[in-house]
């Protein structure tokens, strides 16, 4: 019978933070060769004021991407304004946006739009206020209304200069929407779509050691087979790697093992088709237990 262990998995493996977690901001992901070059040159569009859009699917490292970019950019010289999915509705994201540009919407005087571009280009013209950049995340929920506004924004009508530029942040069915020839007019906007890309193979391996290593976690964590069976399984999505390796790791904590090693990858794949998971006194446990392993 296993002995349990009582102390923390951090404790256990003797790192500060999981190098694993969702909450690793701390952590600078390395940038595979791809995303290098997208990096590079949307820095470069952003520093001439153009716009662009990022799509891929899930846990192909958009929004690492896009922090990557935004990191690269001198706050003193640029205004990021960060517009998160909230299920806004058009009018929703014009206060939202007014609200970052600090002033207020009424019912009288200009329409919301028109007010937040004169208040833009008055604040770059006669302040000399940071080039405002808007992000929008998970963008293929915008309505077409609002991703017109945010075009519409990008332009002083009154001298037809930029005084803002737009990333568009989405899935596959932003990609597919913005080809559209009845969104050319917003298209037509933005300089590119950059896509994303899966990891490759080597990559992913990269990225799994670049985490232990940042999280000064033991270097034998993962025996050799493991690695190849962990990269191998996440299909090049990065959050699927970071996802396995993280209940591998709880799993390892639990059994009181300090290598992870295919057998016990094999054995979790195993758990995960009987719908069952051995904790460390070697009992079967439904997946739904607090105490079990969950996959």
């Amino acid at each position: 019978m296993t002995k349990t262990v009582t102390v923390s998995v951090n404790e256990f493996f003797g790192w500060k933070n999981h190098p694993f977690s969702d909450q690793a901001d701390q952590y600078d992901d390395i940038m595979v060769r791809h995303d290098q070059e997208v990096l590079k040159r949307a820095v470069e569009l952003l520093k001439i004021g153009k716009s662009f859009a990022i799509t891929g699917g899930s846990g192909l490292g958009k929004t690492t991407l896009t922090r990557a970019i935004i990191k690269s950019l001198d706050a003193r010289n640029y205004q990021i304004m960060w517009v998160p999915y909230t299920g806004a509705n058009r009018i929703g994201i014009l206060k939202m946006l007014a609200e970052k540009t600090g002033i207020e919407l009424t019912r009288k005087g200009l329409p919301p739009l028109a007010k937040l571009q004169k208040h833009i280009a008055a604040e770059q013209r006669d302040h000399g206020a940071p080039f405002p950049i808007i992000v929008v995340d998970d963008a293929q929920h915008l309505e077409k209304e609002s991703l017109m506004d945010l075009c519409a924004m990008l332009i002083n009508p009154e001298d037809n200069r930029t005084i803002m530029a737009l990333i568009l942040v989405g899935d596959e069915t932003l990609d597919r929407t913005l080809r559209l020839s009845s969104q050319k007019a917003v298209s037509s906007r933005l300089a590119c779509l950059f896509k994303m890309k899966s990891l490759a193979h080597e990559d992913a391996k990269a990225m799994l050691n670049s985490r232990m290593e940042k999280a000064k976690a033991p270097p034998s964590l993962f025996d050799r087979e493991a690695v190849e069976l962990i990269t191998t399984n996440c299909g090049g999505n990065r959050r699927e790697l970071m996802k396995l390796a993280f209940n591998l790791c709880m799993e390892a904590h639990l059994r009181n093992e300090k290598v992870i090693t295919a057998e016990m990858i094999c054995r979790q794949n195993t758990c995960k088709q009987t719908g069952e998971a051995e904790i460390s006194g070697g009992n079967p446990v439904s997946r739904n237990n607090p105490g079990g392993i969950r996959s």
